[in-house]
């Protein structure tokens, strides 16, 4: 019988979770509120709602310590109705906003967003806007910036309610699995834009039932056929190394399983 690293990888994925209580938690939560009224008060009623949506609501954003491109997202709602401009103008406001209460700390244009970096975490601020859907008025359409002239349909919400119940489906083994991925993704350079890999892990098909077998399932059929060559080499390394830990693990050796292990994760 082969041994396990089942254990090791459930304490990586909870490591690589910004847990409830701790410090980089704490000063989220007191960022966004802080961020929320104070957008509020600044553009007073030509701001609607500042909202929550992202990795950092879906509960898949890794520490800072393990990904630098960590961010956290907050909508910002405008009054398009009565102020009608383009994204890039919307994006200038928020950069006279962050001017004001932000002077001092960082923050850029990042098309056609503005991020602002708080005690060392980013937050990426998006403007958006929202109308009463074409066939029920009791729906909403929200949308947010395409380029920094044009505007993109976007569901805020409907890929969190997808993963909610992919996750329910599946043991709870979903988020963890996908922040093991997230944390390789992060320690060989980012070949695979975050959400897009979020959306395969999601939309893979699973016969599993411990966090190990769900790692080494997607791993196994993660496509090698990418955007870019790099892209696509990293994911070959990635499948190479997880068939080398699968067979130190079959070895009954521990030592060269981690050792593997160290070149897909941060141990």
């Amino acid at each position: 019988m082969s041994m396990s690293i089942n254990n090791q990888l459930v304490t990586l994925s909870r490591e690589y979770y910004i847990s409830a209580g701790t410090n980089e938690a704490n000063k989220i939560v007191a960022s966004v509120n802080t961020l929320k009224k104070r957008l509020k008060s600044y553009f007073e009623e030509e701001v609607i709602d500042v909202i929550e949506f992202g990795s950092y609501k879906r509960d898949t954003i890794l520490p800072r310590y393990y990904d630098d491109n960590s961010d956290v997202d907050l909508m910002v709602v405008f009054d398009h109705e009565n102020i009608d401009v383009n994204p890039s103008t919307y994006r200038n406001y928020l950069v006279e906003f962050s001017e004001d209460y932000y002077g001092n700390s960082i923050f850029y244009k990042s098309l056609p967003t503005l991020v602002l970096e708080l005690d060392h975490i980013k937050y990426d601020l998006v403007p958006a806007y929202q109308r009463a859907g074409y066939v029920f008025s009791s729906s909403v359409v929200t949308y947010i910036p395409e380029s920094d002239r044009d505007w993109m349909e976007t569901d805020p919400h409907g890929f969190n309610t997808s993963l909610t119940q992919k996750n329910q489906n599946n043991y709870n083994q979903i988020k963890p699995l996908i922040r093991l991925m997230k944390a390789w993704n992060a320690k060989v350079g980012y070949p695979i834009e975050s959400f897009t890999l979020e959306k395969e892990i999601v939309n893979d098909g699973y016969f599993s039932s411990t966090l190990e077998e769900y790692f080494f399932s997607f791993i196994r059929g993660i496509s090698t056929y990418r955007d870019s060559t790099n892209a696509s080499q990293k994911v070959i390394a990635l499948k190479e190394n997880a068939n080398r830990v699968v067979q130190a693990l079959y070895n009954n050796n521990i030592d060269q399983a981690n050792t593997w292990l160290s070149h897909i994760l941060p141990l």
